[in-house]
């Protein structure tokens, strides 16, 4: 969802999510993408106040308080430009694959919005729609359409909020496109995207760069904090350290920790393996791979657990690889990872499209 044309020297990449906001400041250079600032700030304390409307995750908070956080975060971070590219949260779209037959491949951008009133649950003219072909390596009688659409309601509260922040919003992006351009860059293989969030958590199956199924499941790393608050009475700072430092290690004297966090780890990835046996089954390239990226990426021992539960190579994202930054910041860049994967995505959609 483009809005304007022409491509700044210096973009932003904003993701709100539902426990921090991530903001990261690209130069384009001499081809090449240049990290020149990061910040995260925590949500609480600014979004408390709720739209009469209801809504879920930040949407359902007041455009003012968005707004400021945003612009706290911006100031915060250091950040010199207000060209800004912001994510799309993906429980707020409508993702689905659907197909025509390939005798009407010239009459599809006109059967697009007919065929979409059939998956889309709220009118056609109530949301912004979008399209794009999947191509398969071999030609067959059925061409796939991605068809992503977004409530137009949305939209606009993304472009009040980003008013009261004082920045030029260039463009809104579904997050898990985002996710997919910072991780899998250049890489043609199929691959498979796990955001683990804090409320819920995504799986994105790309093949050759391209997205090309989505699936969002209910539980996210807050299921775990809130786990250990009840089992071990504890705060929720108290939880959120425990799940972070001590998480899925294999110590015996972490074990009334593990008890609690690994049920709930073993649920989360029992549907997941079951949403990739699903996609190989029908895909022409079966995915081999998986990348951990979100807040929940960093719970100790997860990657090894994952790996473990779903027979599958699995590794922690690292978007900053796909900059030019400083040495001296390499070790931290590559720890907070996980956090910035959507942020540095929804930046480099200005990079990488030049």
């Amino acid at each position: 969802m483009s809005f304007l044309k022409a491509k700044p020297s210096r973009v932003i990449g904003l993701h709100i999510g539902g426990y921090s906001s991530k903001v990261v400041q690209l130069r384009h250079e001499r081809e090449r993408a240049v990290l020149e600032t990061y910040g995260e700030l925590l949500n609480e304390g600014y979004l408390k106040r709720r739209e009469a409307a209801g809504g879920g995750g930040m949407l359902q908070f007041l455009d003012q308080d968005i707004g400021t956080l945003v612009k706290d975060l911006v100031r915060e971070s250091n950040v010199t430009t207000a060209e800004a590219i912001c994510t799309v949260p993906t429980t707020a779209a409508f993702i689905t694959p659907i197909s025509f037959p390939r005798t009407l491949e010239r009459e599809i951008p006109q059967a697009v919005p007919y065929e979409a009133r059939k998956y889309v649950p709220i009118p056609i003219a109530e949301v912004v729609l979008e399209w794009m072909i999947l191509e398969e390596a071999e030609a067959k009688e059925e061409i796939a359409v991605l068809l992503v659409a977004v409530p137009r309601e949305i939209v606009e509260k993304f472009r009040r909020m980003a008013e009261i922040a004082g920045l030029n919003l260039r463009a809104l992006e579904v997050e898990c496109f985002s996710t997919v351009r910072s991780l899998i860059g250049q890489d043609m293989s199929p691959f498979g995207i796990i955001n683990l969030g804090h409320q819920s958590t995504t799986v994105t199956f790309a093949d050759r760069g391209i997205v090309r199924s989505v699936h969002t499941l209910s539980r996210g790393s807050q299921e775990l904090t809130r786990a250990l608050e009840r089992g071990l009475g504890v705060g929720s700072e108290r939880a959120e350290a425990m799940k972070r430092d001590t998480g899925l290690s294999e110590r015996i004297e972490d074990g009334e920790i593990v008890s609690i966090i690994a049920p709930l780890a073993e649920t989360l990835f029992a549907e997941i393996a079951r949403l990739v046996s699903l996609y190989n089954r029908g895909a022409p390239r079966k995915v081999q791979r998986l990348n951990l990226t979100g807040g929940g990426a960093h719970l100790k021992g997860i990657v090894e657990f994952a790996a473990s539960n779903l027979g599958l190579e699995v590794t922690r994202g690292n978007p900053f690889s796909r900059l030019v930054t400083p040495p001296m910041l390499s070790t931290i860049l590559t720890e907070i990872g996980p956090n910035f994967s959507t942020a540095i995505g929804a930046a480099l959609r200005e990079i990488s499209m030049r």
